[in-house]
């Protein structure tokens, strides 16, 4: 038989909890939300090597040409060009997709990577797909290289951010670690 007092306390730590369980679960549900509301990056790379005709062209010429292909295929006209046939090619909402495109060249090599970054996974596959096709189409009149593509960019290679698994369960595990501490503040306390 309990004493009213102890009635009391036990009612006070039934109440803590709640507010707390119910302040935790508001709480991770605002979170998610957030979340969820971060738009997704997605990123494909494809790339395209200069190899040279002749055996009697310097490197560094092939070089400064891929330099040139790719401020050619970072340039926003190209990037439009390309992205405007890849929501004529028939994706879905690609025509409201972000595209952004850079282009990287491996450090020493005439490789250059087509790096482009959309909100749409379908429409950064397509855009770096076009651009390749686009660098080996100029390079069709170039008579001291050939551009030959590399890699041509697929589902599996394209990375998204933000992490949002990463971010729910991060988000999840510090939910766990107030409730624990909250659950011993409470016990203590009452």
């Amino acid at each position: 038989m309990t004493t009213a007092g102890q009635a009391q306390r036990q009612r006070d730590r039934w109440r803590y909890i709640g507010i707390l369980v119910g302040g935790l679960a508001l709480a991770i549900g605002f979170g998610i939300q957030l979340i969820l509301l971060i738009p997704t990056t997605y990123t494909a790379t494809s790339a395209v090597a200069l190899r040279p005709l002749a055996a009697d062209v310097p490197a560094d010429t092939v070089e400064m040409l891929a330099h040139e292909y790719g401020v050619s295929l970072s340039s926003a006209e190209t990037a439009d060009l390309a992205g405007s046939d890849a929501a004529s090619g028939g994706t879905a909402g690609s025509n409201d997709a972000d595209v952004s495109v850079s282009t990287v060249q491996d450090p020493g090599t005439a490789t250059l990577r087509i790096v482009v970054a959309s909100t749409s996974r379908s429409a950064a596959i397509q855009v770096a797909n076009e651009l390749a096709a686009y660098a080996v189409a100029q390079g069709e009149d170039d008579t001291t290289t050939r551009v030959v593509p590399v890699v041509e960019a697929g589902v599996a290679g394209v990375s998204a951010v933000p992490p949002r698994k990463l971010y729910i369960a991060a988000l999840l595990c510090l939910a766990a670690l107030v409730l624990a501490g909250g659950l011993y503040r409470i016990r203590e306390r009452t």
